[in-house]
């Protein structure tokens, strides 16, 4: 028996009111808040109605993940995967898209495909979509961030979208973990091309993160994550390898997994890694996106930091390497950005207008507006603007522009004194309509289910 959230619930309401009128409805949910379950529950919904359902992966990494999930769950399930038994009389398949694309012609239409962070699909999904659409069959796209690599939506896939709640609305109902955000000033990267993905060129940005880089963040490990999973994100598998290599020189255990491996390779490490027998855990890409450290390994564990050091353009991919540590637990998350990404994308819980338009490119030379910055010069605290510190209590002086650039160490950015405000503001809606405003006020894609959550908590309380 599966057993929704009240937002889950209405999630999976919005689903199916879409699909009375669409073919394909794209979900979108954020990372870490149970896609995985709301499918598992809509199939087993649509298996007691004797629906042939498939669950589309696009990498075969997740597909043991997801396996998880549904034995855990209780389903019977085939494999249309390379390397896995099949079963051809299940009602549920689960599928690697590189195999079912290359078998489509032998594979049996499906009632409802579900395909699983469908964001990363390329031709071989586009192929599988065109296929089920060619024969009527529902489609529903799981993901967070709905951009492709290139920065082309997914209207291209879907008809219609559905969202659930925001992160920060996730954050303050508890489902996902408070985060503590450490950033140094941001990398140089003038002179560093873009690559043919839209991002930066990794031959290049390879220099830009050298040993001094990958040690700094060694010793700030040490100084607020000593102890603590940690997962580390590099630009290439050569620099994971080499973040891998000098936090064990320094007596820390640590591993890496990368593509190259093979499977049982990586799921040693993951599992050495979830009984703490590492501590750091490094990748390149690997690790990046679908990943849950507690499905993986089937125990009650997270990964509690980030060390990132790979610089990237991409919101999309910066919000999903943020979402491999929000899973939820009782103390915040550690994230240090020695990659600047902060800066360039904003907070990790900011607001987010999604659609399925292409996203909008900027024009040569501009840059994304974010909310500011300031850097205390008395304690090296960094925060949102305002008059006084919030750390030490210096009154700033009248600036006419901003402090750019201040040596030193990796500072906190102070987030709580806009969470203060935001309760305060929580705290006085005492209506259902109170609350809803306050929720359009913070621009939630969903205010009405979230203003629903916080009436069932002060229900509970």
């Amino acid at each position: 028996m599966i057993n929704l959230y009240p937002d889950q619930m209405d999630l999976f309401n919005d689903t199916r009111a879409a699909m009375r009128r669409y073919k394909s409805v794209l979900v979108r949910a954020e990372t870490g808040s149970g896609k995985t379950l709301l499918s598992a529950y809509m199939i087993g919904k649509s298996v007691a109605k004797g629906s042939r359902c498939g669950f589309v992966v696009p990498r075969k990494q997740l597909l043991e993940q997801t396996a998880t999930t549904f034995r855990n769950e209780g389903f019977s399930f085939g494999y249309i995967a390379s390397g896995n038994k099949p079963n051809p009389f299940a009602l549920v398949q689960l599928c690697s898209a590189p195999t079912l694309s290359n078998r489509l012609e032998r594979t049996e239409p499906f009632d409802i495909l579900f395909i699983d962070e469908c964001e990363f699909g390329g031709a071989s999904m586009d192929k599988i979509i065109q296929w089920a659409k060619s024969r009527g069959t529902w489609i529903i796209g799981l993901t967070a961030t709905p951009w492709r690599g290139d920065g082309k939506g997914l209207g291209c896939w879907f008809d219609t979208m559905v969202s659930g709640l925001d992160l920060a609305e996730l954050i303050k109902l508890k489902r996902l973990s408070e985060y503590r955000l450490f950033a140094p000033q941001k990398p140089d990267m003038d002179g560093v091309k873009t690559g043919a993905n839209g991002d930066w060129n990794i031959a290049q940005t390879e220099e830009r993160i050298d040993r001094k880089l990958v040690g700094n963040a060694i010793e700030h490990y040490k100084k607020h994550a000593m102890g603590k999973l940690a997962l580390g994100f590099s630009i290439s598998v050569k620099k994971a390898v080499e973040m891998s290599d000098m936090f064990n020189d320094c007596g820390i255990p640590a591993g890496c997994v990368h593509g190259g491996m093979i499977a049982p390779e990586i799921n040693d490490k993951i599992m050495s890694f979830a009984r703490r027998e590492l501590l750091i855990l490094s990748s390149c890409e690997l690790l990046s996106f679908g990943f849950d450290l507690s499905q993986r390994a089937n125990m009650d564990v997270t990964a509690e930091a980030m060390i990132d050091t790979q610089p990237t353009k991409s919101l999309r991919k910066q919000r999903q390497k943020n979402g491999r540590v929000l899973r939820k637990k009782d103390f915040p998350a550690l994230i240090f950005d020695h990659a600047g990404n902060w800066h360039d994308h904003g907070l990790p819980d900011d607001a987010q207008e999604w659609t399925l338009d292409d996203r909008e490119k900027k024009k040569r030379g501009e840059t994304e507006t974010r909310l500011p910055q300031r850097q205390c010069l008395q304690c090296a605290y960094c925060e949102r603007p305002k008059p006084v510190c919030s750390n030490c209590g210096h009154v700033f002086p009248v600036m006419s522009r901003e402090i750019e650039e201040v040596d030193g160490d990796l500072e906190e950015i102070e987030v709580a004194a806009k969470k203060k405000q935001a309760r305060m503001d929580q705290g006085k809606a005492r209506t259902m309509g109170d609350l809803i405003q306050v929720g359009k006020d913070r621009g939630y894609s969903n205010p009405a289910a979230w203003a629903r959550n916080v009436m069932e908590g002060r229900k509970r309380g």
